[in-house]
């Protein structure tokens, strides 16, 4: 019995684990008072770019070595989006609930304009998971492709 796999299944799997570890590095982040230095929230690239890559890698794994090229970038994608929908939803319960102030914060930091909202900061975090998402699937797939993704010998 062939087992069917979907990238979208893989994509939101590891998806779900990098907005845990965005998650998780964020309480961190504000456990040891450092919430205010807004610089050191784009290391959690880390794990996108961990969580890309391994699961692109288990996809490929699953279809026996192939994967198509543009199903990789909707891996990267999917992955950037999920986690960063996980983390969005989570920053608007912590300023919600645990620290008001935080949005203040960033709104005094130079990364983000002063006006701010609550909404304009969901926004954002999404869109700063889903297209470093698309260009991290997108180097990626330049060692992940299949092996007959050639550049044509010239003539």
């Amino acid at each position: 019995m062939a087992s069917k796999v979907s990238y979208q299944n893989i994509s939101i799997k590891y998806g779900i684990f990098v907005g845990i570890a965005h998650m998780a590095f964020f309480l961190i982040m504000w456990a040891a008072g450092l919430t205010d230095v807004v610089e050191l929230s784009f290391l959690s690239g880390i794990f996108l770019v961990i969580g890309i890559i391994m699961a692109i890698s288990s996809y490929k794994r699953a279809k026996n070595g192939m994967i198509e090229y543009f199903k990789g970038l909707g891996i990267g994608a999917t992955v950037g989006v999920v986690s960063s929908v996980l983390l969005a939803l989570f920053l608007m319960l912590f300023v919600n609930l645990a620290a008001p102030d935080y949005l203040e914060s960033l709104q005094a930091s130079a990364l983000f304009p002063e006006s701010l909202s609550k909404l304009s900061l969901f926004v954002i975090t999404i869109i700063y998971g889903t297209v470093p998402g698309l260009w991290i699937a997108f180097i990626a797939m330049q060692w992940f492709k299949r092996p007959d993704h050639t550049m044509p010998e010239q003539v």
